[in-house]
């Protein structure tokens, strides 16, 4: 009987091996970078803190439900390109810039930054959120905190949000290094995919 048992039981293993080696291995399915990307309306922090206003608004006021929005996420050399957008190009869409600023020494945020972000912003009705924690980045899976990086996303009206494109400026923006033509010539892609959306 023992003898058996043995037999049953070398028999279940040799089988179990010889299934594991010679099974196929399963195919890795890639997705479409889009679909990887996509984020929800309900992943976004509950409020936020914009550039040049006292208290915090309710994602609510500044997102409203069943709305498209563009969302452009940047540093300070890129913001200082972007916020051109509606001046060279007709831009239909809403749009908010989040000032990627999270990296920053925390008593830089505190003492220099907002005042550059509110120089910065001076002149246009576009609202900027001060991402000081970096939630909003983090939401949006922006792990690149380059000054030269700028980063567009659309919101949809079902509350999806997914990345559309990803631009560079020249370093030195915020201090002029960009003539009008090179700025245009920049946003002008980004402008582009805007149409087709």
């Amino acid at each position: 009987m023992a003898n058996l048992l043995k037999i049953v039981f070398l028999g279940l293993v040799g089988f179990g091996l010889l299934v594991y080696f010679t099974a196929e291995k399963p195919k890795q399915v890639v997705a479409n970078d889009n679909v990887l990307n996509i984020i929800k309306y309900d992943s976004l922090p509950a409020k936020f803190e914009l550039v040049g206003k006292d208290n915090e608004i309710k994602k609510e006021s500044l997102f409203e439900k069943n709305k498209k929005y563009l969302i452009i996420v940047g540093n300070h050399d890129s913001l200082a390109v972007v916020k051109d957008l509606p001046k060279l190009y007709k831009i239909e869409t809403p749009y908010i810039m989040v000032a990627n600023i999270s990296a920053a020494p925390w008593f830089v945020k505190k003492m220099f930054i907002p005042g550059k972000l509110e120089e910065l912003n001076e002149g246009t009705n576009i609202p900027m959120i001060f991402d000081m924690d970096g939630s909003m980045v983090n939401a949006l899976k922006v792990t690149d905190n380059s000054k030269t990086k700028f980063f567009a996303y659309i919101l949809t009206e079902v509350g999806t949000i997914s990345k559309i494109y990803e631009g560079t400026v020249k370093e030195g923006a915020l201090d002029g290094t960009m003539n009008k033509e090179e700025i245009k010539n920049t946003l002008k892609p980004l402008y582009e995919l805007l149409q087709k959306q």
